[in-house]
């Protein structure tokens, strides 16, 4: 019977350890002030079949809103950065949701925001079942990129999208920046 029990437990121990990882250390946070980031709004770039003359559909439109919450929150919650809101930027690329396009063009608008770097991402839509999400991270003064993920993902949902920017953000932002504070110490 305990054993039994033991069993029934050890996924919501292992469930609350992984969210323990996903949290910032107290020490690592207080020892190096947090980045100051602009987040640019999540962008859709649609190679799929009619897509570029469609155009975004309004649950498209819906769904990138959604992401641009997640990705801000997911961010802030990290403790690694100060989410300097850039949605509301005056660069043109950033108004028409071009920066993908433009060549490294979101250091210059988050240098213009105040932010030491910038944020970037998007999906790219081969097919409602193959798409892929990229994002770009940049060092405001220098323009030079700092990280670049990527991550393939299947389907067109909410589920599916916000599962791949968790595990980019995660896997590829917020634990290896973490880590490496933690050896600067």
């Amino acid at each position: 019977m305990r054993s039994r029990a033991f069993n029934m437990a050890a996924p919501a121990c292992l469930l609350a350890f992984g969210l323990f990882l996903f949290q910032p250390s107290a020490s690592v946070a207080e020892t190096t002030r947090p980045i100051k980031l602009a987040v640019f709004d999540m962008e859709l770039d649609d190679f799929s079949a009619g897509g570029p003359l469609a155009g975004e559909s309004p649950a498209e439109t819906e769904r990138l809103q959604r992401m641009n919450r997640l990705v801000r929150d997911l961010l802030a919650r990290s403790g690694l950065f100060e989410i300097v809101d850039a949605s509301n930027s005056s660069h043109p690329m950033a108004k028409d949701h071009w920066l993908r396009k433009c060549n490294g063009c979101e250091a210059d608008a988050a240098r213009e925001l105040g932010a030491d770097m910038s944020f970037m991402g998007f999906f790219r839509k081969i097919s409602v079942m193959e798409q892929n999400l990229e994002f770009r991270i940049r060092d405001a003064k220098t323009g030079a990129l700092v990280n670049v993920s990527q991550t393939d993902l299947r389907n067109e949902t909410d589920e599916s999208w916000s599962r791949a920017l968790k595990f980019l953000i995660r896997y590829s932002l917020v634990e290896p920046e973490l880590a490496n504070r933690k050896n600067e110490r």
